[in-house]
């Protein structure tokens, strides 16, 4: 006999007993009651035992949802910890253009997806991407990964960062922000990397990306075709990516050549420096009456909106003058794309009113250029 069976047993000798003891002799009604009973006493057991195992059920899922990052049932079992480490790696590895270590972070199947390019799906053309980047002078600066979710396909993340390009950095410019990459995660690599680049609500193409092509097609343009698939994409090639290192390291020379070495002596280059004062000279004369009006205390965000609004109201007027050829570049290459930067920083930034800054770095830069010091 099991310990199960003795169990019944003694509960059905004790029930007996009370029954017998508590009831009129009538055997038939008593043994139909304790079968009642008996029945109702191995309900509850079998009751107790279910919902302590759901219970214990629970708590371990419970437990190995917390160690294991699970959100829900059918979830994989993955660590956004652990996969944010892998992301920062990979990021790591893709902005110091080491393409080996890149490599080792992804599946066969994120590259064959594309990796940052749709066109980006073999291992030649990701190695070719990457080398592409360090030959345009791509930086890119990661300001944190946030998670985005779990997912049959692994842990979602998203990456913020900033970046230069074309060498941006030495212009004077960028960097550009509003970028990110979407990344996923399973198993300790990665099977899915898109980068987002906000080409054009940053600044970035009229500040750098156009006014390069501009400088190319006109003081290069047999390397048109080599460099470019059309205007707003690069050819990724071995040797467009020799040419492009060659091109941007020259532009960025040209664009910020010393002033000493402005032809100021030219007649042309004189005369169109004094149109550029006598426009810069009525804008600061508006831009001081506009600050006047402001009730005191002087509203300093008031201030600063001001200055950027006259700023984009004065570029048109700058551009339609025709500029000497001795100083084209310096001028369309980084003087009037520094006034655009400052004229749209609180647009793009999207810094709150109450903490604006004047933006006094990119105005000195821009005060240096002769012809704008009154800008």
């Amino acid at each position: 006999m099991t310990g199960r069976q003795d169990d019944v047993g003694r509960t059905l000798r004790s029930l007996l007993l009370e029954e017998t003891s508590a009831m009129p002799v009538d055997t038939h009604n008593a043994a139909l009651g304790l079968r009642r009973r008996i029945a109702h006493t191995r309900k509850l057991r079998r009751v107790t035992l279910a919902v302590a195992a759901s219970v214990a059920a629970a708590v371990v899922a419970t437990a190995v949802g917390g160690w294991l990052g699970v959100a829900k049932a059918g979830d994989p079992a993955q660590n956004p910890d652990q996969s944010e480490a892998v992301a920062r790696e990979f990021l790591d590895a893709y902005g110091s253009f080491d393409a080996d270590r890149a490599l080792t972070y992804l599946t066969t199947d994120a590259i064959a997806q594309g990796v940052v390019e749709e066109d980006r799906t073999t291992l030649e053309q990701l190695r070719l991407g990457i080398a592409s980047e360090r030959a345009l002078g791509y930086k890119q600066t990661i300001h944190g990964c946030e998670h985005q979710g779990n997912s049959a396909s692994g842990v979602s993340l998203r990456c913020a960062f900033d970046f230069h390009a074309i060498r941006s950095d030495e212009i004077g410019l960028g960097p550009y922000t509003g970028n990110y990459w979407s990344l996923t995660v399973r198993d300790g690599k990665i099977v899915s990397a898109r980068r987002e680049v906000e080409f054009m609500a940053s600044g970035f193409s009229d500040q750098i990306w156009e006014p390069f092509h501009a400088w190319v097609s006109i003081e290069h343009p047999d390397d048109v075709v080599a460099m470019y698939t059309d205007e707003s994409n690069e050819r990724v090639t071995e040797d467009s990516n020799r040419l492009w290192e060659q091109r941007t390291a020259e532009y960025a020379a040209v664009v910020t050549q010393n002033l000493d070495a402005y032809p100021l002596d030219q007649p042309e280059v004189a005369a169109y420096v004094a149109q550029l004062e006598s426009i810069c000279s009525a804008a600061q004369a508006n831009l001081s009456e506009e600050i006047q009006a402001i009730p005191d205390p002087p509203n300093q965000p008031a201030q600063i909106e001001a200055h950027e609004r006259i700023m984009r109201e004065t570029i048109p007027q700058l551009r339609a003058l025709t500029v000497p050829e001795a100083v084209r570049w310096p001028y369309e290459g980084r003087a009037f794309p520094l006034m655009e930067a400052f004229s749209q920083f609180g647009n793009v930034n999207k810094v709150p009113p109450d903490e604006r800054q004047l933006e006094t770095l990119l105005l000195s830069r821009i005060r240096l250029i002769p012809g704008l010091d009154k800008c």
